[in-house]
């Protein structure tokens, strides 16, 4: 922006030494007139200087608009790639894995003893801050015969709530609203 001004100035006072050349030529043909001419042509050079600037300004405001929303659009976007991924506590396992409608699919196996384990399936919405939150969790309990292949599967639920808080990049915790089985567990990558 300043080259652009420094280059509008530089071109006008250009403009300036021209039309003041030629009128030094007239100005002792014509007198006073002359003065009036170059004054008026410097205020009019003036004035559209001066809108030329106040639209520099205006595109600068416009630009730096779209650019602190799209760095806000990337860093939310950058947010949501940072705990999309595995997280691990004790028994439990959990991935978080974004889909293509901005929600995200969530997984959770935990283990209750060496022949049985639970499974959690649901779709979550992300609120934009530290929170995915979901209404559509399905449960299955798995238990393994001897050769460690499932022997039953029998659906829990499928009505489930609860949300993934993100603590930071690394941590996150499960409040399951149905049977709380990792309440304040840290899971971390």
């Amino acid at each position: 922006m300043k080259k652009r001004l420094l280059c509008i100035i530089m071109v006008s006072f250009m403009a300036l030494q021209a039309v003041a050349c030629g009128s030094a030529d007239v100005a002792s043909a014509e007198g006073l007139q002359v003065e009036k001419v170059s004054e008026a042509e410097e205020s009019n050079d003036k004035a559209v200087e001066a809108e030329v600037v106040q639209q520099d300004e205006n595109a600068s405001e416009a630009e730096t608009v779209a650019a602190v929303e799209t760095q806000t659009e990337n860093t939310t976007q950058n947010q949501v790639l940072d705990f999309s991924g595995q997280y691990y506590a004790g028994k439990g396992n959990l991935s978080i894995t974004k889909q293509e409608d901005d929600n995200f699919l969530i997984e959770v196996w935990w283990q209750n003893n060496a022949a049985q384990h639970g499974e959690w399936v649901m779709h979550g919405k992300f609120d934009g801050v530290d929170t995915i939150t979901y209404s559509d969790c399905v449960k299955h309990e798995y238990t393994l015969n001897d050769n460690g292949e499932i022997d039953t599967d029998e659906t829990v639920y499928t009505d489930g709530t609860g949300n993934i808080k993100i603590v930071d990049d690394s941590t996150i915790m499960w409040n399951d609203d149905m049977e709380h089985i990792a309440d304040e567990v840290e899971m971390t990558r």
